[in-house]
């Protein structure tokens, strides 16, 4: 073990549904110790994963709220077509990063028509760096500790990785300016008063913080928790990461203790967990012809979706989801949502993108003379089933491959430091925890200081 004085990496994975952070002592890849390893209350709200931290911000009349509280206020008024900003990581990700942030949020998000994504996005940096600094200040280990900071991103599509890597530490330098102007405050489920946020903003843009961050790729991270503990026994590993709003497919090599990614292994595509929420919602809505008109649709969509956690979390797991709504009992099978005709397009089209990324690593492998290959899935649907038959499949042209799956979650999640905590959601935070694992030679970028004086102060005053 080691002292709480000694250099720890906090790495943080600002996911499409909910941002996660981990630590874990900068010697720790090469003296291992699973009770080290150091995941993060991000959460305080009641009855929620203390882990997983809600990514969303909602503009209301007055106030702007973070979090649960925001998707809680934007599903009130759904009705009106209201919505809360998710999908930071896939807007993060863009290749024109600096074009979408200067675009204007749609009137669905931001009806006072006062703030572009920008804004947006450096509001909701600061709710998450004020939960992850609760987080620190509350854990007995990592209170006094000298920390550095990371966070784990997909590879860039655009492959600008310095470039973006700059846009995106300056977005944490005014949010972390942000975070210093309003304090605890933001963490409350009443959020902030639209007008402390239009005095404090402008500053906070044009007067960033100095932030030191340095940028994990996800594949690499997933790589990186992977190897713990184990000889290099495959060159090539290949990893689906299957989160809300994405399916990613990346591919690494290793080669004498290094890894690099390969580009041209690399897929996206834009179905992912949200997607089969609304197949499963869809498909239970269309075999109960209870609900027939609007509103019972609309009343049994929600009370779905409120519940789909558990409800995929039975159907990966036991093929099957029954839950209760007004004395009738409601069921889905596994089976059933097989045979739904957009699943099965889904189906078709992730395996086709996995054919593709492994053909990449099949080209890579021969040309290092190698045979071996891991494959590894990631993320909320880690677990799926169709999730893990891929890593059991057998792709054209690839019968000289040892193709090896992993499980999701690694023997040493499971020992006896963390008492059963971290097994069940290893998961969701394993990009988090591989990314503080990962030593510095495994970095897409260097910790790199924001630069000064960047961002906007045009924010016009809210209005009455």
């Amino acid at each position: 073990m080691m002292s709480p004085a000694e250099a720890w990496t906090l790495c943080v994975d600002f996911g499409t549904a909910f941002s996660k952070a981990a630590a874990a002592p900068r010697a720790a890849w090469s003296r291992f110790h699973p009770e080290d390893v150091r995941p993060l209350m991000l959460s305080g709200e009641e009855g929620a994963n203390p882990f997983l931290l809600d990514s969303a911000v909602f503009v209301d009349d007055d106030r702007i709220l973070f979090g649960r509280a925001a998707l809680l206020r934007a599903d009130a008024l759904a009705h009106k077509r209201r919505q809360a900003l998710r999908s930071f990581k896939t807007l993060l990700s863009l290749s024109d990063l600096d074009r979408a942030l200067n675009t204007g949020a749609p009137a669905s998000i931001d009806p006072h028509r006062v703030f572009p994504m920008r804004d947006l996005v450096v509001l909701y940096l600061a709710y998450l760096l004020a939960a992850t600094e609760r987080a620190v200040r509350a854990d007995p280990v990592l209170a006094d500790a000298d920390l550095e900071h990371r966070y784990a991103a997909p590879a860039w599509r655009g492959g600008d990785s310095g470039g973006l890597h700059d846009s995106v530490v300056r977005l944490f330098g005014e949010a972390e300016a942000f975070r210093a102007a309003t304090g605890e405050k933001i963490l409350s489920p009443q959020g902030l008063s639209l007008k402390a946020v239009t005095d404090a903003l402008p500053r906070a843009l044009s007067q960033p913080r100095s932030v030191r961050l340095g940028l994990v790729f996800e594949a690499t991270a997933a790589a990186a928790y992977t190897s713990i503990g184990l000889e290099e026994s495959a060159s090539h590993m290949v990893v689906v990461d299957m989160g809300a709003g994405t399916t990613d497919i990346a591919a690494i090599a290793r080669s004498g203790g290094r890894m690099e990614e390969l580009p041209e292994a690399r897929v996206t595509l834009k179905q992912a967990g949200d997607f089969i929420d609304r197949v499963v919602a869809n498909l239970v809505i269309e075999r109960n012809a209870w609900a027939r008109d609007a509103e019972q649709q609309t009343i049994l969509w929600r009370l779905l979706m409120s519940r789909m956690r558990d409800i995929k979390e039975s159907l990966f797991a036991d093929g099957k989801a029954m839950l209760r709504h007004e004395n009738r009992t409601i069921n889905v099978s596994m089976r059933d949502v097989a045979k739904d005709r957009d699943f099965r397009e889904f189906e078709k089209n992730l395996q086709h993108a996995y054919d593709v990324s492994m053909e990449a690593v099949r080209d890579s492998a021969i040309q290092r003379k190698r045979r071996g290959i891991q494959t590894i899935a990631v993320g909320g649907g880690a677990n799926a089933p169709f999730i893990q038959a891929l890593l059991q499949r057998k792709p054209p042209r690839s019968r000289k491959l040892i193709i090896e799956s992993r499980p999701a979650t690694p023997e040493w999640a499971h020992a006896p430091a963390f008492r059963g905590n971290l097994a069940p959601v290893f998961p969701q935070l394993s990009i988090a925890i591989g990314g503080a694992l990962a030593p510095d030679t495994m970095l897409a970028a260097r910790p790199a200081t924001n630069p000064a004086g960047s961002g906007r102060s045009d924010i016009p005053a809210a209005r009455d």
